[in-house]
């Protein structure tokens, strides 16, 4: 299980948030952290674009690749994937008040350079980034057990 250390020195080596928390929750499913990192890795940063933050796209891959469709007829599963991907929503907004990395972030784009040496300035990957990765981590890994 990744601890808030473990995502900081993440951050430090290039490993972005997507990554930390698909790489972390893949292994468990029989999918290798190299590969699951690979696919995440332009999903950090709400896709570069201050969109919905990467730790939350990393757990939506992950339970995409758990109850996910793989094709027509498959209704049922669509539904338990929604059901599962609402869940996960509303414990990540409970906790952290959105799914958005600008406003997880206080209104910093990480998009924007400047505002990304703010949000690191400001500490916000150690106050924010690495408990949302833990808490991202531990919540898709609850509903992936149930």
């Amino acid at each position: 299980m990744i601890d808030e250390t473990q995502a900081l020195e993440g951050f430090g080596s290039g490993v972005i948030c997507s990554m930390l928390v698909f790489g972390e929750l893949a292994t468990e499913l029989g999918l290798d952290e190299k590969t699951a990192r690979r696919i995440a890795s332009c999903f950090g940063s709400g896709m570069e674009h201050a969109g919905v933050c990467g730790c939350v796209t990393g757990a939506y891959m992950a339970l995409g690749l758990k109850y996910g469709v793989g094709g027509p007829g498959e209704a049922e599963r669509a539904a338990k994937l929604k059901e599962k991907k609402d869940e996960f929503d509303r414990r990540f907004i409970k906790k952290y008040g959105s799914v958005n990395c600008k406003e997880l972030l206080g209104g910093l784009d990480p998009a924007v350079q400047s505002e990304l040496n703010a949000a690191a300035g400001a500490g916000l990957f150690k106050s924010v980034c690495a408990p949302a990765v833990c808490y991202a981590c531990a919540a898709a890994r609850e509903l992936l057990s149930e």
